[in-house]
């Protein structure tokens, strides 16, 4: 399967090679510094020279000769509903915001 994405910043082509995170698996906390690191993609440009690009600055414009338009369906849209009764009004009888005693605080600080 052949999957051609677009550079954004460049405008360039390259084949897709492989996802992943820039991260040496010898280091002591991967999961700390997945979150820091940002997720990449291994491409190869047209004479097989292989570099990664930050996944957000890619776009998948082919997977096989085909746009991802003509292989995936139509999204469903979904509208949230939101009940009047669910929504939390802190406010007093005179419209203002709730007031609290800050001397509860001090006791637990």
């Amino acid at each position: 399967m052949a999957i051609i994405v677009k550079h954004n910043n460049t405008g360039n082509y390259y084949a897709l090679v492989g996802t992943g995170t820039n991260i040496d698996p010898s280091l002591l906390s991967p999961r700390f510094l997945k979150n820091l690191l940002p997720l990449m993609v291994t491409v190869c440009d047209r004479n097989g020279n292989i570099f990664g690009l930050p996944a957000s600055e890619v776009i998948v414009t082919t997977i096989d000769s085909q746009s991802p338009g003509e292989l995936l369906p139509e999204p469903d849209v979904i509208t949230p509903t939101v009940s009047p009764e669910s929504e939390v009004n802190a406010t007093n009888a005179q419209g203002e915001g709730e007031i609290f005693d800050d001397d509860e605080d001090e006791d637990w600080i």
